[in-house]
């Protein structure tokens, strides 16, 4: 039996879709659907989209004379194109298919009742469908979903640790081009490991300094002409600074009592961090995209329900929240700091990481300032 949905605060499969496509610059993106369905993927996706802004003619004569024209136009700016499927036109049982006989066209039917947004992300990248190039050379980039807030720090971050260790950047999902995409090398490191490709050997994540330091020795072992030792210093060095901050607050200071609300890599990371440098109490764990996340001893379920977001703050009384717009406006009075998608009432226009050592920094000083 399907659980009935209340004010959901999380995308739905046709928007994750788009954040995967779009990622890949040389692929125009169409939406086939209404103007509420655009306007809403192209609110969360920064990159280009584009629409077919079905009408009632459309609907009842059919779709294929506008897809066709809004494709002739599209096709004539990129090399490719992706018809991502909306709700209107998938139940009307429409074969986009036979519409698009003759255009270079990747079509992608995840309308937004198929599911929630990772879903319509990671069938996205199936449909790109890459395949290791076992002779290329370099290290994938995993994990830069083009919503998340944090995702081009992210880049910036592991592009700037693969060049400190001598080693080239290959294939990044996604931000990259198709071709480039599809050929991956057969190593990676991620990001976010929500939103890996799959079927790729993956020497690990460096979402915080313990899991950079083993990540980037295992690279050493694939890559034994790489300079990683300088990276293991760095973290380890970022470790004590994160360290004696923390400790000169806790001196201060008692713990906090935390609640999070974020994808699950982003709130077992951020769970993980502030109960070993801070022995914050987590209250509660509310994940947006699982069941629940790996963390003992910690209450945590799935949270895309603002009513039940609303009583569970009000009920554990945090002295910080970690989360989306939608926990902030709950309580703007209780120190609060941006995790994940949407941040509608903040601007961010710096290039901040969540991953790597400098990742780790950012997010600490975050939370010190904004508990204080």
């Amino acid at each position: 039996m399907l659980e009935r949905c209340f004010n959901p605060v999380w995308p739905c499969a046709m928007v994750g879709a788009a954040s995967c496509m779009a990622g890949f610059s040389d692929l125009g993106v169409i939406i086939h659907g209404s103007a509420g369905c655009y306007n809403y993927a192209e609110m969360a996706v920064p990159d280009s989209l584009n629409c077919t802004y079905l009408i009632e003619d459309e609907i009842v004569f059919g779709t294929g004379n506008r897809l066709r024209e809004i494709a002739d136009a599209v096709s004539g700016l990129y090399d490719r194109i992706a018809v991502i499927n909306t709700c209107v036109p998938s139940i009307m049982g429409e074969d986009i298919g036979d519409y698009l006989d003759g255009y270079n066209a990747i079509i992608v039917d995840l309308p937004g009742f198929s599911g929630d947004f990772d879903k319509g992300y990671k069938e996205a990248l199936e449909a790109v469908g890459p395949d290791i190039d076992f002779e290329r050379e370099g290290i994938n980039i995993h994990g830069i979903c083009s919503i998340d807030p944090f995702a081009r720090g992210n880049l910036l971050e592991a592009r700037r640790l693969l060049n400190l260790a001598g080693i080239k950047t290959a294939a990044i999902f996604c931000h990259d081009k198709l071709d480039s995409a599809k050929t991956p090398a057969e190593y990676g490191i991620s990001v976010n490991p929500d939103y890996n490709a799959n079927g790729e050997t993956l020497p690990g994540s460096i979402l915080g300094t313990e899991k950079l330091i083993s990540t980037f020795s295992k690279v050493h072992d694939h890559f034994p002409e790489s300079d990683v030792n300088s990276i293991i210093n760095e973290a380890e060095e970022a470790e004590e600074r994160i360290i004696k901050a923390c400790d000169k607050y806790l001196r201060r200071n008692d713990p906090p009592g935390v609640t999070i609300f974020s994808t699950k890599a982003y709130t077992e990371f951020s769970a993980g961090i502030l109960n070993k440098y801070l022995d914050a109490d987590i209250c509660f764990a509310g994940i947006r995209n699982s069941e629940s996340a790996s963390l003992p001893g910690i209450t945590s379920e799935k949270a895309t329900d603002i009513r039940k977001i609303k009583d569970i703050i009000a009920c554990e009384e945090p002295d910080l929240v970690l989360g989306s717009s939608f926990e902030y406006a709950i309580n703007p009075k209780i120190p609060f700091i941006c995790l994940t998608f949407p941040q509608r009432s903040r601007v961010m226009l710096h290039s901040k990481p969540l991953a790597g050592t400098e990742g780790s920094l950012a997010f600490i000083e975050d939370v010190l300032n904004a508990l204080r």
